[in-house]
């Protein structure tokens, strides 16, 4: 009776298959498309400028380690000894321990400060994230319109050519001059030259885009998503009213300005003494017979009657009136460019409607009229060749207004302070 061999589930066939299935699913999920969003992520977190950024955080966090704290005391140790012809030599050792005393209570006030400088640099890290997030945006949106005209163009290309096959064949059968057949070529190679600046368009495109994202990336997946996703904007009101708030460059330069008055009120405490107490032990003739000892108790007192910290209170009020007056020209700046931005942005939203719905979808309808009528036979393959073209042009200019509307919302966003210090998967007004 024959016998069979059981193949476990880990044979060498089947563990050959699983590591194909690994490889190739590994492989799919190298290319996957890459979204806005999730492109806008791997900026912020991987890219050179969001490391600078945070060594700059890092550098502001720094600044205000150590600042506060009391001056170190101070432990001396002498030993004198002194001869004379008529006595044997004596010798003393003294050790004395100073202690500062910072009595005026500015280093709390210095400590204050500089804590206030600290959340300042956090802020401009907040804002140069909204920054960067919008510099993704916009490069993700050139990068994907590049792809889209690129694509566009090859499937007029196609459609073109297959024209140009079907004139001449009715040309062989004597139904068709050479007339169309050179103006349909004509067609096709304008396109051809137009696709092929587009090709190249799309290669720095992408250049760009893979720079952004930091020494890590090797390739750039192709990308995913529609140029301008319909985004919700809040009333122009309600953008005016939280734009201090918003605006994390806003927030640093309260914080500057803060800091620095607090640092002038430190420096004003510059007339306050600040004494110095020693105590220690004085030790005679250590190791003799008739050695002593006993003990020594000062007190320094400085007079501040000429430098009190006058440069350093001086210095601290002019940058506060610095950070004040950058703060309002700021937000003046913003307000008016916010104004004008909310209107550029329903201007461009509503041409774009108009130019999906007004001329867009009549001339895929009118392609469709032409296709109809070829098939029927009360056209010919020119009017087919001016409905591609009509198409054609209706969409590279859809691709033209709905850049410009993803530019001006990312703009407004960005005025708005609304991608600050935001996770940049969920930043939205």
């Amino acid at each position: 009776m024959p016998t069979r061999t059981l193949r476990s589930p880990s044979s060498p066939p089947t563990m050959a298959s699983s590591i194909l299935l690994v490889l190739l699913a590994g492989a799919a999920s190298a290319q996957a498309p890459l979204t806005e969003a999730r492109y806008a992520e791997q900026v912020v977190a991987a890219s050179l400028e969001a490391r600078i950024a945070e060594a700059e955080a890092a550098v502001g966090r720094a600044s205000a380690v150590g600042v506060g704290r009391w001056p170190h005391p101070t432990l001396e140790w002498q030993r004198e000894k002194a001869t004379s012809g008529a006595t044997d030599a004596a010798s003393q050792d003294i050790f004395n321990v100073s202690l500062p005393l910072v009595l005026s209570g500015r280093l709390g006030l210095e400590s204050d400060a500089a804590a206030r400088g600290a959340q300042a640099a956090e802020a401009n890290l907040a804002r140069a994230r909204g920054e960067l997030r919008h510099e993704a945006v916009r490069t993700f949106v050139a990068a994907l319109a590049a792809q889209e005209r690129r694509i566009i163009l090859e499937e007029s290309v196609s459609a073109l050519r297959r024209l140009a096959e079907a004139i001449a064949v009715r040309e062989r059968a004597g139904e068709a001059a050479g007339y169309d057949r050179l103006r349909i070529e004509t067609e096709t190679a304008t396109v051809e030259d137009a696709l092929s600046g587009a090709v190249l368009d799309e290669r720095q495109a992408r250049a760009q885009a893979l720079r952004l994202l930091g020494p890590g990336a090797k390739a750039l997946p192709p990308l995913q998503g529609p140029l301008a996703p319909e985004r919700s904007l809040p009333a122009a009101t309600q953008l005016l009213a939280e734009l201090e708030t918003r605006r994390a460059d806003a927030r640093a330069l309260e914080l500057e300005a803060q800091g620095a008055r607090t640092a002038r009120r430190a420096a004003a405490r510059g007339w306050i003494p600040e004494p110095t107490v020693n105590a220690g032990a004085q030790l005679l003739n250590v190791g003799q017979p008739g050695a002593g000892a006993g003990y020594v108790v000062g007190l320094t007192l400085p007079l501040p009657l000429f430098e009190r910290r006058q440069g350093q209170e001086a210095q601290a009020e002019a940058r506060r009136q610095l950070a004040e007056a950058r703060r309002a020209a700021l937000l003046h700046a913003a307000r008016s460019h916010l104004s004008a931005m909310l209107e550029d942005v329903a201007g461009r939203r509503e041409r774009r409607v108009r130019q999906r719905e007004g001329v867009l979808s009549r001339a895929e309808e009118l392609r469709r009229i032409a296709h109809a009528a070829y098939r029927g036979g009360s056209a010919d393959l020119l009017v087919l060749v001016d409905a591609e073209r009509t198409v054609r042009e209706a969409r590279l200019t859809a691709v033209d207004l709905a850049v410009g509307v993803a530019e001006a919302e990312a703009t407004l966003f960005l005025l708005s302070g609304a991608w600050d210090g935001a996770d940049v998967r969920s930043a939205q007004p």
